[in-house]
């Protein structure tokens, strides 16, 4: 099997007109305010006392901005949250800057500064975004590509994957076949312009920089041969796996072997930011304490008063290598809630409690899982952790579901950010393709980024059009174990009140 990866980060117009876009923003935008709000030589003096404040202030901003995503390309399940995210980033930076450069006794910026500041970076983004997709329409930055294919189905899969990416940038001039038997009708519409025999001629001929390639993986290794000297030329080859890595995060089980995963782990940087990603756990946690032990006595205080039970809910989870630990979380159920056994939580369940779903919408309920981050069970981010009544039917008919015990838990994570709801196997599946993609990609700046997007996502929420409900798969957990082992049931947890 070929396994294709991206070896150093590429730069494309659409990122230089976003990034530029954004520093000009940013600087006009700080510049303007203190004119705006002090005058032309009082906001000429004041700039020149203040320059390195207002230095800081823009790296703020920049920084948010990048790990908030405002660079990643939009796809059909994330175009409104790509509308909504100038909004939210935005007003995710302005508290940072306002907490690191205004909210002091002696004001490094005066507030007027800071509002007009953010309002015009709001405004700007926003409409420099509206802009970019007006000038995709028209035809801008648009990438030319040869889809090199042996199958009809193949092509279709690739083809789907672009049009569920409508800001991938791919334009597709048509087929190149490859195999024994070569296809004579195009699809999708896109005609058959030749064989692999042709393919550097077809290549100047649409003047493509890119290739994509929608072939098993036997055939890809006869490609070699053709696809080696247009790489050296500056041509850009992609694999559907690559290209689900680029556009949609994360990586196909029906793709990928064991071969794949191998690869993918001696290419990882899992072992050499272990250190680093326990420093940030314990000092992250440790700063997050200082208003969560608040919250968390404050509703703790409201659950006594509300409802019978204990204030803390203990779960046995698996973590890293499969090993249990105890899960600390604040009840928002009724303690009666398993007294049948394990079920888990349903839409508009009825068990959870009036002040339990406030803790669960604002993820307050989260917070005690500070402590497993303290204690090592746990990280920030990672795979969400899973019950041991439930995992071993998981990876009997999920392939390579056990992959994700290779890193710690997370009390937030890739797939939580990016399909957080799941009500089927398929969807469970989907979730593990985005933990595949964290663990293959994890890195000290991703996880930061995943941390500043989880704020957006407890904001705005994230739904995706396809679900038939909005629900976690283990809503649906007894459904399907019902369905393939009747006479097994999961036992009944220890604990039980608040799975």
């Amino acid at each position: 099997m070929v396994v294709i990866f991206h070896r150093g980060s590429k730069i494309f117009a659409r990122h230089l007109y976003l990034t530029i876009g954004d520093w000009a923003i940013i600087i006009f935008s700080q510049l303007a305010a203190v004119f705006i709000r002090l005058g032309w030589v009082t906001g000429a003096e004041y700039l020149g006392q203040h320059w390195g404040s207002l230095v800081a202030a823009v790296a703020i901003y920049f920084v948010v901005f990048y790990a908030g995503g405002m660079y990643e390309p939009p796809s059909r399940s994330r175009r409104l949250d790509f509308d909504f995210l100038p909004l939210i980033v935005t007003v995710v930076a302005t508290g940072i800057t306002g907490l690191l450069l205004y909210a002091r006794p002696q004001m490094t910026l005066g507030r007027g500064i800071w509002g007009i500041s953010s309002l015009l970076i709001l405004c700007l983004a926003y409409a420099s975004r509206r802009f970019f997709l007006a000038l995709v329409r028209k035809g801008f930055f648009l990438r030319p590509a040869l889809l090199i294919c042996d199958h009809p189905d193949r092509a279709s899969d690739l083809l789907k994957l672009l049009e569920n990416n409508p800001a991938s940038l791919y334009q597709v001039a048509g087929l190149v076949t490859c195999g024994v038997a070569p296809m004579t009708s195009g699809v999708g519409g896109l005609p058959v312009l030749g064989r692999t025999e042709d393919l550097g001629e077809l290549v100047e001929a649409h003047n493509a920089s890119a290739i994509l390639l929608a072939v098993s993986p036997m055939r890809s290794h006869e490609l070699l041969p053709h696809l080696r000297p247009l790489r050296y030329a500056g041509v850009e080859i992609m694999d559907f796996i690559s290209l689900s890595e680029e556009l949609a995060g994360e990586i196909p089980l029906a793709h990928i072997n064991d071969e794949w995963l191998m690869t993918a782990a001696l290419n990882s940087s899992v072992v050499r930011i272990r250190k680093v990603k326990r420093a940030m756990d314990v000092f992250v946690s440790l700063i997050g304490l200082i208003p969560g032990i608040p919250l968390i006595l404050l509703s703790g205080l409201l659950i006594r008063l509300t409802s019978p039970g204990p204030i803390i809910y203990r779960q046995r989870r698996e973590g890293l290598g499969g090993r249990p630990y105890v899960l600390f979380k604040l009840r928002t159920m009724r303690t009666d809630a398993e007294a049948g056994g394990a079920v888990w939580s349903r839409a508009a369940d009825s068990r959870v409690t009036r002040v339990g779903y406030y803790l669960r919408k604002w993820r307050i309920d989260e917070l005690p899982q500070l402590f497993n981050v303290i204690r090592g069970e746990m990280s920030l981010v990672g795979p969400r952790p899973e019950r041991p009544e439930f995992t071993e039917k998981l990876a009997a008919f999920i392939p390579f579901y056990n992959e994700r015990n290779l890193v710690q838990p997370g009390i937030t994570g890739w797939a939580q950010i990016n399909y957080p709801y799941a009500a089927s196997m398929e969807a469970a599946a989907r979730k593990l393709q985005f933990d595949l993609f964290y663990i293959k990609n994890m890195s000290f700046w991703m996880d930061m980024a995943i941390l500043l997007r989880t704020f957006k996502t407890i904001i705005v929420g994230l739904r995706h059009e396809g679900d038939v409900s909005f629900m976690p798969v283990e809503d649906h957990f007894d459904v399907l174990l019902e369905s393939v082992e009747p006479a097994t049931k999961p036992p009944a947890p220890g604990t039980g009140g608040d799975p």
